[in-house]
């Protein structure tokens, strides 16, 4: 099985509909600028599907902030196929969500069989991003690096491990259990049935981590050698509640870190931010193999979805991370997201020829003065193709978004192919769509001066007509106004534009 399209709608940064295919099920390189709805995209993925977020588990609060609430409708559909089957399953308002039981009140998104399905695909999955990984050496305030490990642990990275193997319970299970336990009373009966709650967790914790100690220092040996590290130990001294206040205690991890042969005090301080990186992508990929029930399988499906965790590696050392992820999970279906385009660009490269990996690029398309920007994705996708399947969802705004790029696109061929004079601008991309315009119908008036034709003299009319009704509104306010039949007649004359040749020959 694999996740072969996503759809999302007015939730958090993408306002009215977006679409993401997935042809075959392959894994995804994304480029896209900060606040181009790349950590939205990942966030609706792991807020899906992930065991780390509490049930209940509303969508209202990721609503898009900006969307009229009488209209906003949030939802995410993920669409899974496996070759014969196509299977679809929506979270949105007034359903459940997916991994929730039906309740017998509010209607549920899944059968059980689909539901157990998505929990066998989030046991083996892994959705991590930068702010994750800080917690692997970065201190919140005066807070301790142990705790925070624990947590960590517990609530991400082991969460989805049953506590015994071929067990119902897991390690998250038993630890939302534990953090609400309190002891009724400090007498010795009490305090030992308070502790018989934590007891499976301390009996199941220290392997766990030991294995995922094991696994982790074989990928840094394998792949970040020059890094010099090794996780000597991740222990636990076990949770219990102390008799003097009836508080939980002993919630936490203990890291003993070796760089370059000696035992490092204070990990977190001593190391640069690039070891810091290795050593937490390490532990987090150690985890996610461990959880792997038949790493030989290509099924059940397997996510793995990284949001600009490299951020503190450089270039040299972020090409070992990809060789990763060919060797280490060539079942996993891959989303990396990255503000870098550089590294983006080197990424494609090296994943171009693997076959089973596609790249796109995301961007905040502007809308209007005061409108918010739309989340858009630069792919193979034709514009028009994506501009005609809004237009069939009565998106009229998404789709004269998408007219309007294969406008721009094609004015700036047009200038780029015939040389068309324009003013200078250092970054080429800061060249409006109107200057390219204006400049192609000075080249008009040049050619028919002298008995020739530069564009279409029958198409001008037209492009004036959709640059009027449909693109000069969408700029000043959002689309307000929008007609079906302007849509339509866009999608025609930008057709017909990419058609002609230019210079014209009757």
């Amino acid at each position: 099985m694999r996740l072969t399209q996503i759809h999302l709608r007015d939730f958090r940064a993408f306002p009215g509909e977006f679409e993401l295919r997935l042809p075959g099920g392959c894994s995804l390189l994304i480029h896209g600028e900060n606040g181009s709805g790349k950590s939205s995209l990942a966030g609706a993925l792991r807020d899906f599907i992930a065991l780390d977020r509490p049930l209940p588990r509303p969508i209202a609060p990721h609503a898009h902030a900006f969307t009229d609430p009488a209209h906003c409708q949030p939802r995410i559909q993920l669409v899974f196929e496996d070759g014969r089957n196509t299977d679809t399953i929506a979270w949105e308002t007034s359903r459940l969500h997916p991994l929730e039981p039906d309740d017998g009140r509010t209607p549920a998104s899944t059968t059980p069989a689909q539901r157990q399905a998505l929990v066998d695909v989030a046991r083996q999955s892994g959705f991590y991003d930068y702010r994750v990984l800080l917690r692997t050496s970065f201190r919140s305030g005066d807070g301790d690096l142990g705790e925070q490990l624990f947590l960590l642990f517990v609530e991400n990275l082991l969460s989805g491990f049953p506590l015994v193997r071929g067990g119902a319970e897991l390690v998250r299970d038993r630890w939302d259990v534990l953090r609400k336990t309190f002891p009724a009373s400090r007498h010795d009966k009490r305090m030992r049935e308070a502790n018989r709650v934590a007891a499976p967790l301390n009996s199941a914790l220290p392997g766990f981590l030991d294995h995922t100690r094991v696994e982790a220092n074989r990928l840094l040996a394998a792949y970040f050698p020059n890094q010099r590290l090794v996780i000597r130990a991740l222990t636990t001294p076990g949770c219990s509640f102390a008799k003097a206040t009836k508080k939980l205690t002993g919630q936490r991890i203990l890291p003993e870190i070796e760089y370059n042969g000696c035992l490092v005090d204070g990990h977190e301080e001593f190391l640069n931010e690039a070891r810091l990186t290795a050593l937490g992508l390490c532990m987090f990929l150690a985890a996610l193999k461990l959880a792997d029930f038949n790493p030989a399988a290509s099924d059940p499906l397997r996510l793995l979805v990284l949001d600009d965790v490299l951020i503190g590696l450089d270039l040299s050392n972020r090409l070992p991370l990809l060789e990763c992820l060919r060797v280490e999970f060539p079942h996993h279906q891959t989303i990396l997201l990255t503000y870098d385009e550089l590294w983006f660009n080197i990424a494609r490269e090296h994943t171009a020829h693997w076959g089973t990996w596609r790249s796109a690029q995301m961007f905040a398309e502007v809308t209007g003065p005061v409108a918010p920007p739309i989340p858009r994705l630069k792919d193979t996708t034709d514009d028009l193709t994506v501009a005609k399947r809004y237009l069939n969802a009565n998106d009229l705004r998404s789709a004269a978004v998408y007219i309007r790029a294969a406008f721009e696109n094609r004015l700036r061929t047009i200038c780029e192919d015939k040389h068309v004079k324009l003013d200078f601008k250092q970054d080429p991309k800061k060249v409006s769509a109107d200057a390219l315009w204006t400049a192609i119908l000075s080249r008009q008036r040049e050619m028919v001066a002298q008995g020739n034709t530069f564009v279409d003299p029958n198409l001008v009319p037209r492009i004036e007509a959709i640059r009027s009704q449909v693109l000069n509104r969408l700029a000043h306010d959002g689309g307000i106004g929008l007609t079906t039949p302007d849509v339509q007649a866009a999608i025609t004359t930008m057709q017909a534009f990419r058609a002609s040749r230019i210079p014209f020959s009757p």
